[in-house]
This record gives structure tokens, sequence and C-alpha cells, in this order.
């Protein structure tokens, strides 16, 4: 099962979450370590909301200045000066191996990977990585035209490429494509070769297994729109408009909706479905055996599987498929009450909304938020919780023995573990679960503070806020770490921002 990770705010952390957990006792202490990473430099103004973390949470670059002059600090160290840095970046690749800054000097612009300068130009765009990090781009301008820069390199000259949903590379990081402007035409070029030019196209997409990739097209006919997509260089069929497409996980199948005379067609593996008033994007199952697709005709939604029209309802709002794709569950609303329906056809119990419902990794158990007497409550494996003023959605251990949700009591926050709740404070961020399921951790805000909170104990440490952006890592099954500022009790200079770290017992 993938990792799921949880991203929080600096110091605008919303309240939002705390527990103490059932794991571990009150009484129990952390061991807990602060190392600072970058500590406040003499005649040097750190920006702090400039701080950015590595994507595993162990590194942290942010601008300062001096005088008139700018410089990035990364864990420590201070980079080259320059006239000003990009307030976009800095960035880390995936790996968290390799850092990249858009820098100016003088009047021109470049970009700073690994603390090389690329080539000076008139302005860069932000940087992207490959997912290996191996590779990264961006677009340049050179007076009035523009090129995509690839490890450095230039590919074609063009009068305009937008950074909007282009630069992307394909799952195995060897392929890469962009659509740019020439001559008023627009063109998709696809690892370093132009597609034919139309008049408009839309964001490349590669299959998740790298080898296809395709794009939305429009060419005028008769002073009117034609939409198609475009599939390996292949033009399909034109329709009045295209809209949203997807690859199965697999790569084996693709699915898109088009508009043809007003009325809505989805095109699966090439094949046309009955005509409705609207369809919404193709869902796959993770394995790639179901598609699914809300469709209106009227004023009646259905849900449409394997090309199958299910039951009308008044509305379709979510859906959701199990790990193992053996189940999934709709929420439908009729006669203003809402549903779930599973895929054996079990109908829940009526509620004022519902929201999100979710599978546990091993796909035996569900749950999903809904509204009653205008609270909230959990609906998990069929049991309603107790009514709060709000609670998330739910999220199960990796074992799938444990669920874990916030609730809002009040003014304050908390968390229900398996049901039963604990200990209440001004805020937190989300909580999560160890791989080995033994452990939970969050961060919680207090007195004016913010704390790591590990298995329902404290830090005695707390923290000005926590990095945005910044995660709870665990480092396997032997404890975890995050990103925080730390103000000392003597700190002339300012605060430091700081790893914290929380070993457990053996």
């Amino acid at each position: 099962m993938r990792n799921l990770r949880y991203s929080f705010a600096l110091v605008l952390a919303v309240a939002v979450l705390l527990p103490a957990s059932a794991f571990a006792a009150d009484a129990k202490t952390l061991k807990e370590k602060t190392d600072i990473v970058i500590a406040p430099f003499k005649d040097w103004q750190i920006y702090l909301e400039s701080a950015k973390p590595s994507p595993d949470s162990r590194h942290i670059a942010a601008v300062a200045k001096k005088g008139k002059k700018f410089a990035v600090i990364y864990d420590g160290k201070l980079q080259a000066e320059y006239d000003l840095i990009s307030k976009e970046t800095p960035i880390f690749s995936p790996d968290s191996k390799r850092l990249a800054y858009n820098a100016k000097k003088g009047k021109k612009w470049m970009v700073v990977v690994d603390a090389r300068e690329g080539k000076a130009y008139d302005n860069v765009s932000i940087p992207v990585f490959s997912p290996n990090s191996q590779h990264f781009a961006y677009i340049a301008e050179k007076g009035t035209k523009m090129a995509m820069v690839m490890d450095g390199k230039e590919i074609g000259e063009y009068d305009g490429i937008s950074p909007q949903h282009n630069l992307i590379f394909s799952e195995d990081s060897k392929r890469f494509a962009f659509h740019a402007i020439r001559n008023k035409k627009m063109v998709m070029v696809v690892d370093g070769q132009e597609d034919r030019a139309y008049d408009r196209v839309s964001y490349p997409v590669f299959s998740p297994d790298s080898r296809h990739v395709v794009y939305p097209a429009i060419v005028k006919k008769g002073g009117k729109d034609e939409g198609f997509m475009v599939y390996d260089e292949k033009e399909g069929t034109h329709y009045d408009k295209t809209g949203a497409f997807a690859f199965s996980p697999d790569s084996s199948h693709f699915a898109y909706s088009v508009k043809v005379n007003n009325q809505a067609i989805m095109i699966f593996d090439g094949k046309e479905s009955e005509k409705y008033t609207d369809v919404a994007i193709p869902m796959f199952s993770p394995d790639s055996k179901t598609m699914a697709y809300f469709a209106i005709e009227g004023k009646e939604t259905y849900m449409v599987i394997n090309g199958k029209k299910g039951d009308a309802y008044d509305e379709v709002k979510d859906m959701s498929y199990s790990p193992d794709s053996s189940q999934y569950t709709i929420t439908v609303r009729k006669n203003d009450k809402w549903y779930a329906i599973t895929k054996d056809g079990r109908k829940g119990p009526a509620y004022e909304n519902m929201y999100i419902p979710v599978y546990s990794p091993d796909s035996k158990r569900s749950a999903y938020i809904a509204i009653k007497d205008k609270k909230w409550v959990m609906v998990c494996d069929g049991k309603e919780s107790p009514k709060y003023e709000y609670v998330s959605v739910a999220q199960f251990s990796p074992d799938s023995k444990h669920v874990m949700y916030m609730v809002k009591k009040g003014e304050k926050w908390g968390i229900s573990l398996d049901g039963k709740e604990y200990a209440t404070y001004d805020g937190v961020a989300l909580p999560m679960f160890s791989p080995d399921s033994a452990h939970n951790a969050y961060i919680a805000y207090e007195k004016h503070a913010w704390f790591m909170v590990v298995d329902g104990v404290k830090s005695k440490e707390g923290y000005v806020g926590f990095i945005k952006g910044s995660q709870i890592e665990f480092d396997g099954n032997k404890g975890l770490h995050a990103l925080a500022i730390h103000l000392p009790p003597v700190a002339p200079l300012g605060p430091n921002m700081v790893r914290v770290s929380v070993e457990f017992d053996k």
C-alpha cells in the first residue's frame, strides 16, 4: 500500500486535530531530538515564509537577504549571491538530493541547479524535475522567442510556450512532452520531435507505462471548432468538443468524453457509448477491469459501469474502488436523501448528505462521512459514530486493523481512534500511522505553541510552527522526523529551522 503523507502549514496550520493514543501510556516520555538545520546568519535576514522542505523532510532551503543582495541557504550553507531569487523557488527534486532555484543577475535570469548556473535569459520559468530526479526542464525567454531547456540544452524556438499544465515527463522519466506556439498555430513536441500543427492543443498525458502519449487538439473548419484526441500522433474521430480523459492503470485502455450536437458521449477504446446530456470523467478500477462514469440524462443521473447503465438518481457524487477492485461504493441522492450503495446493490441508511467513501488496505473495511440532524458522523463498517461539529476523512492503518479521523466538539479538536475519543487541543495537523501500524503521530497546537504528539505523548519541546509543505516521515518502524521552526530561550538573531526526531522503543 502507498504510504499516505500529509502536509501542514508553517504557523498557519488551522485547528485540525489532536489525539492521545491507545498505543501508549500518558506517563511515558518521548525519546526526542532536535537538530538545527538552518540557524540565523549574521547580517542576513532569512525569510521564514520562503522555507522549502525536501520531500523526505530531511533538508531545508530558504531565501535570505543582505542589503540589496539575495541568496539561498541550503541546510545551513549560504549559496552564491544574486540580485533576486524567484519567490516560487527554491525547489527540491523528488529524491530530495537536488536543489534548483531561479536567480537574477543584472537584467538576466538563470536557473541554478546543484549550485551550477545555467545560461542567462531574459526570463525563465520554474524548473520541473523528472520523476527519477535525473532530468530537469524549464522555459527560457529569448527576446520575442521562447525555448524549452532540457538538462541545459535548448529544444526548438517558438513564439510562445505556456508553463500551465505543460512540461510533462513520463513516469519512467525517459520521455518528455510540451506544447508550443509557432506562426499562430500550436504544436505538441514529444521527445524533441514536433507533431503536426493545429489551431489549438492542450496538455499532454503519458500512459502509466510511459509507452503512449495523448493530447486534445482543435482545428477550425468552416468557422467551427472540431475537437479530437491525438494518440501517438494519430488523430481520433472529430467531434464538437473533447472533455475529460484517462488511461487505465495498466495502460491497456483509454477513455475520454466528447460533445456532439449538445449531447455527450464516452469513448472507450474507440467505441462510442449511447448519448447523454452530459458525462463525467472516466474512472478505472485499480485492476483496470472496470471503467465507470457518471452520466446525466435530463434531470436524472446514472452510474454507467462497463457500459451498463445503473438506476436513476437525482445526483451521484462520489465513487471509490477498493484496493483489490472487488468492491466499490457510490454516494447518491434520491428525494433529498443521500445513500451509500455498494457493488452488490446494498443501500445504506438515509442521510442529509455524505462524502468520500474510503476502503481499508485489505479491502475488507470501509467508511464514509455523513450529515445527520445537521451534525457530522462517521459510518465505519456500517456503524455510526456519535455526532460532531465536524469529522474528517477516515484513515485506516496499513494493517487495516485501526481507523482514526478528526472530530470537532465545540471549539476543541480531537480524534476518534477505533471508535474512542482521545485528548483535545486547540488545533492539530492530520495524524498518520507508522508502516507497521504500531504507532501514530501528529502535531498539536496548545498555549500558543506547536508540539509533536507520538502515541499520545506530547513532546517536551514546543515550536513556533512546522515548515509549510513538510511531512511527518516515519523512518521505517524505528522512529519519525519532521521539520519545524524553533525559538530557543536565547535567540538574538531569530529562530532556528530544525529537524525534530522521535525514536521508538525497541
